[in-house]
């Protein structure tokens, strides 16, 4: 049996997930974690999609977690920057293997320009120069042979926070933006307004025929459901006796389906063409169908040690997304902007210098407790720390003194013990990343970018 998972249920899927985002009962939060080093920590291994992965080693080694607002993720689709001398492919509804092409580009003014047409080969002559053209097409079929429809533009906005090397950020407008927007907004809005539903901009040969003349009064009859799109005779190109283009005068507008037919006053014969349609609402309408953005791109910046949340002076390794947590102790969906994922004990008296050291496992006198440091605060005496299968889970108290395991070190009275911010093995695991070791400082800013495929 033979089946296919298609592109509009990917974009579905993408659609449901931001919804599902911005749903106001909801809340999504960035995690980190992993301080403790990976076996070879140049090549981290592949996260594992199960159960104990997802409730019980991803929890055990979170540390922090920073909530996602609305503006922080976009779609996203592929990124194909338009270079004098690479071959385009053009737009094709009965394309199967559209999505894997370079069919639009992203031009160095940011421009998106999705190819209605290619050329015979290369692509010389930059739609840049042309530039915003809010209807109608950016024709180079005189140069390159290329014609383009400009689809939208990046906002500087979303230039700085979403564009990657690799992914173009895009979205679709439901409102007019205003005249206060910025322009590239506006100028979205009115390729939206003019979009042309069922307007067909290219006609392909799909045979040429033969005994043809250039001197043939040619007439290409286009039936269908729609109206108004035509091939005048002058834009019929003719090569060796067979036809060889055929450009569109009109595309019309109403097409879900058309028929094409050619006939000359000469005595050529065998020519056949089809229509290529374009989608739904008109190209342009919304560009997240246009150019298959079933990605969705999120960006947030992790800024020193957010509010005291986020550790500073140590590595994360791994960092993902995850849906509703809730607040420790509870069945509460977590609303903080940021939070600790971190147990943490208070100490008496000062430690000496280098006492308490990342990474290390410390160990209670009274209980037996072992703990992996993940923090040290020797400015108010707070040790943060994590426990897995290796240490145990037996809980420290304030019965407790903590040294680290193995060492002669003065033992240190626990005066307090610290729950975390969040509810443990609570929530929905949705995205995990492991990565090579990512040191934080106080005065550093982190930018992370995540593009997830749907």
């Amino acid at each position: 049996m033979a089946a296919i998972v298609t592109q509009i249920f990917r974009l579905r899927a993408a659609k449901q997930f931001v919804a599902d985002m911005e749903a106001a009962a909801n809340n999504y939060y960035l995690f980190v974690g992993r301080s403790s080093p990976w076996t070879d920590d140049s090549t981290p291994p592949a996260p594992y999609d199960n159960t104990h992965s997802h409730t019980t080693e991803v929890w055990q080694n979170m540390t922090s977690l920073k909530k996602l607002a609305n503006t922080d993720l976009q779609f996203a689709a592929p990124r194909y920057q338009w270079i004098s001398g690479t071959t385009y492919a053009e737009y094709d509804d009965r394309d199967t293997t559209l999505e894997s092409k370079k069919f639009y580009v992203i031009t160095d003014n940011n421009h998106i320009m999705l190819c209605l047409k290619a050329g015979p080969g290369a692509s010389t002559t930059n739609p840049d120069n042309t530039g915003v053209t809010v209807t109608g097409v950016i024709d180079n079929s005189a140069s390159d042979g290329y014609i383009w429809k400009y689809l939208y533009t990046l906002s500087t906005t979303a230039a700085n926070k979403f564009l990657t090397s690799a992914f173009i950020p895009t979205t679709n407008l439901t409102t007019n933006p205003g005249g206060a927007a910025a322009q590239a907004l506006q100028d979205q809005w009115s390729v939206k307004q003019g979009a042309v539903d069922g307007a067909i901009y290219n006609i392909k040969v799909t045979a040429g025929g033969t005994g043809y003349s250039a001197s043939d009064n040619f007439t290409v009859a286009i039936d269908g459901d729609g109206t108004g799109a035509t091939v005048v005779d002058a834009n019929v190109t003719v090569t060796g006796g067979a036809i060889t283009k055929l450009l569109v005068s009109a595309p019309g507008s109403g097409y879900t389906k058309a028929k094409i037919t050619i006939s000359s006053d000469g005595s050529g014969s065998g020519a056949t063409a089809r229509a290529v349609i374009g989608p739904k609402g008109g190209f342009g309408f919304d560009p997240r169908e246009d150019i298959r953005a079933h990605y969705i791109t999120i960006n947030q910046s992790l800024t020193g040690d957010e509010n005291d949340t986020f550790i500073t002076g140590n590595e994360f390794r791994q960092l993902g997304l995850i849906r509703n947590p809730y607040n420790f102790g509870t069945t509460t969906v977590s609303s903080g902007g940021s939070l600790r994922a971190t147990k943490s004990l208070t100490l008496s008296g000062p430690p000496a210098a280098g006492e308490f050291t990342n990474d290390s496992t410390i160990i209670g006198s009274s209980t037996g407790a072992k703990g992996i440091i993940d923090d040290y605060d020797s400015t108010n005496g707070i040790l943060y720390y994590h426990q897995d299968e290796s240490t145990g889970f037996t809980a420290f108290t304030v019965s407790d003194d903590v040294k680290i395991d193995g060492t002669s070190n003065t033992a240190r009275d626990v005066t307090a013990v610290g729950d975390p911010d969040v509810e443990h093995n609570s929530g929905d695991i949705l995205f995990i990343e492991n990565r090579t070791p990512v040191n934080r400082a106080d005065d550093q800013i982190e930018t992370v970018k995540l593009v997830l495929e749907f």
